[in-house]
């Protein structure tokens, strides 16, 4: 029987690039990943925490936060800066 702590879990289906698909398969053979359900679970929820911090950061900025401040916290995760294009949106304080 399920703990009551465990989240709920809904069962949905998405479509990837057969590529991509190859590649987690290869991993999760190779045993790089647990599978590849728990790999795009995860993803997932990496992505919608990033959206969910970048929207409080846009609430207290009142709009995308200065690209120099994302370039920043990006050097800081060992990311590459984005360019104007690439990070899309007005940015506070941006010229």
């Amino acid at each position: 029987m399920s703990s009551s702590r465990e989240p709920k879990t809904r069962k949905v289906t998405v479509t990837l690039p057969e590529d991509l698909v190859a590649t987690l398969e290869a991993w999760r053979d190779s045993g790089r990943i647990e599978s590849v359900a728990a790999f795009v679970a995860e993803s997932v929820c990496a992505r919608v925490g990033d959206a969910q911090s970048l929207a409080k950061l846009e609430e207290v900025f009142g709009g995308r936060p200065p690209l120099d401040l994302i370039n920043r916290a990006r050097a800081a995760q060992g990311l590459p800066p984005l360019s104007e294009e690439e990070a899309g949106g007005p940015h506070a304080g941006a010229a």
